[in-house]
């Protein structure tokens, strides 16, 4: 009887890179260009020119991106700021779309 080694290399799973999802800001006519700036500085990591740029964009084309994130990240910044939204009473309205 013969024995034989295999030698067998350990293999890597292999890691599927999470879906981007895009936060997008919605105009309205109530939200306040501060309350927008506010949001995108204390729930997405924003400097206050880049919120202020944004905050234009969504003043003069209705809507803007906040950010790409994966869904879990983009769906808790969008939790916390809701919350301080309806604490501010500002309409802001905040979505989440499938980036491609």
């Amino acid at each position: 009887m013969t024995t034989e080694t295999i030698d067998v290399a350990p293999t890597k799973p292999l890691l599927k890179r999470p879906s981007l999802y895009d936060v997008i800001l919605f105009d309205d006519d109530v939200s306040t260009y501060q309350s927008v700036i506010n949001i995108l500085v204390n729930h997405f990591n924003t400097s206050e020119d880049n919120a202020f740029l944004i905050a234009t964009k969504v003043d003069v084309e209705g809507i803007a991106s906040a950010g790409v994130y994966s869904k879990d990240v983009a769906e808790t910044k969008i939790s916390l700021a809701n919350a301080e939204l309806k604490i501010s009473g500002y309409p802001l309205r905040i979505e989440l779309f499938e980036s491609n």
